[in-house]
């Protein structure tokens, strides 16, 4: 097979844009399609829609501290000199007792009784008993409407937008999800990338281990790296076996690679040796769009898209 010798090395914007270019226009430049994740496997991936709260959250007026829920209006002649006294119930109907000042012990978290609309911690309020000898409660400052509460939905709202489209998910946003009603999110799926080495003179790392490494020899490495690499960036690696210096035999992994995956590394083969046979391999399958870049090191390049045909 004739030598593929490339002349001159193109800068790197140029080699940028034809590929660039290439993606457009076979309508590769966008993100992939979307998957379903359940929200402990989506850290770092990126949602592919808007999310929306489908719970407020919180979705119950809570109390934000230990000590008892009370009605605001109740406190308002407290002072230091003039206490009110509180009444401790578990069930209050303000239609049945309505001269009573009822107060209800909450820890925090827990949900307001519907009468009460304030929380008085426990460390202002004296135990003490009413006139009719029932156990309650005596505080010595008028309260504030919604002191010490955590109101519904102040932290989301039903139907509120929690995260927009294309943002890549952080620990914190697992929560807010969760929070808001979600057990999984849609996220873009990862890249399926396959990595080939190819070399006749390419031994793996288990055999040279195994079996030792003779002169001409050289461990194989690339593919760990860049699989490495591709996990960084979130990708999905898939790593080839070793494919020795044929044509025909190159040829055939990328093709079977092109089938699943949506880029190929293919390691090495690009340069004018007698055994390079990378481009005439992209060559046969599809478009040879760059060979050669301006760049030092790994100027010998290659760009390409693969045809996917009737072999798919």
């Amino acid at each position: 097979m004739e030598r593929h010798i490339y002349l001159e090395d193109i800068p790197l914007d140029e080699a940028w844009a034809a590929w660039q270019t290439a993606l457009k226009g076979a309508g590769l430049w966008q993100p992939l399609g979307s998957e379903e994740v359940p929200l402990a496997e989506a850290n770092g991936r990126t949602t592919a829609a808007a999310i929306w709260a489908r719970l407020s959250s919180p979705h119950y007026h809570a109390s934000a501290m230990d000590g008892f829920a009370v009605r605001a209006q109740d406190s308002h002649t407290a002072t230091e000199t003039n206490p009110v006294r509180l009444t401790l119930v578990e069930d209050f109907d303000p239609a049945n007792d309505p001269n009573l000042h009822p107060a209800k012990a909450v820890n925090t978290g827990h949900p307001l009784p519907a009468w009460a609309n304030s929380v008085v911690m426990i460390e202002h309020t004296q135990p003490v008993t009413d006139e009719h000898g029932r156990a309650a409660i005596e505080i010595r400052a008028s309260l504030p409407p919604w002191q010490h509460v955590r109101a519904m939905g102040e932290d989301m709202v039903a139907t509120e937008l929690v995260l927009p489209a294309n943002h890549t998910l952080r620990p914190v946003d697992l929560g807010a999800l969760a929070g808001s009603g979600h057990t999984a999110v849609a996220v873009y799926r990862h890249p399926r990338v396959a990595i080939i080495p190819t070399g006749s003179e390419l031994i793996s790392p288990e055999d040279a281990d195994r079996d030792g490494v003779r002169p001409g020899q050289i461990i194989e490495y690339n593919s760990l790296v860049l699989a490495a690499q591709v996990e960084n960036w979130g990708g999905l690696p898939t790593r080839w076996p070793i494919v020795p210096d044929e044509f025909a035999a190159i040829q055939t992994a990328v093709r079977t690679a092109a089938a699943t995956h949506d880029l190929i590394l293919l390691n090495a083969g690009s340069s004018a040796g007698s055994e390079d046979y990378t481009a005439h391999v992209v060559q046969s399958l599809g478009t040879l769009l760059v060979h050669g870049v301006a760049v030092r090191p790994g100027h010998p390049v290659i760009l390409g898209m693969i045809e996917m045909g009737d072999w798919r």
